[in-house]
């Protein structure tokens, strides 16, 4: 014999109301981007900073007139960072095993009569 099991109660849970943010400065430059409660908007923004509703990509987008816009293949290129000075040979790390290491040491001590 089966006991009846009562009907299950289905619960609808609403999503919490969220909304993408871009937080952007007076030039427009795009500072940050995420996902937060809507009761939290306004809060993303610091002093001296805009925020709009969207999603963009700071490295290819700004912000002009509150819409997002694609940056031009120049900015883009002028925003790279530089390239690094190459590091001369000299200075360059050394990757060696502990084996290696060992090896060299006892060569070392070998040398100095230890």
């Amino acid at each position: 014999m089966s006991e009846e099991q009562p009907p299950k109660k289905t619960i609808k849970i609403q999503p919490k109301s969220v909304k993408s943010y871009i937080v952007y400065d007076s030039n427009g430059k795009i500072l940050r981007t995420g996902i937060c409660q809507n009761i939290d908007f306004e809060l993303q923004k610091k002093d001296g900073e805009f925020i709009i509703e969207g999603r963009a990509n700071d490295a290819l987008q700004k912000i002009v007139d509150g819409k997002i816009v694609d940056k031009t293949a120049e900015e883009i290129e002028a925003e790279k960072p530089p390239e690094p000075e190459p590091i001369p040979y000299e200075q360059q790390r050394a990757n060696i095993t502990n084996k290696q290491l060992q090896e060299i040491l006892a060569r070392l001590n070998k040398l100095e009569g230890k």
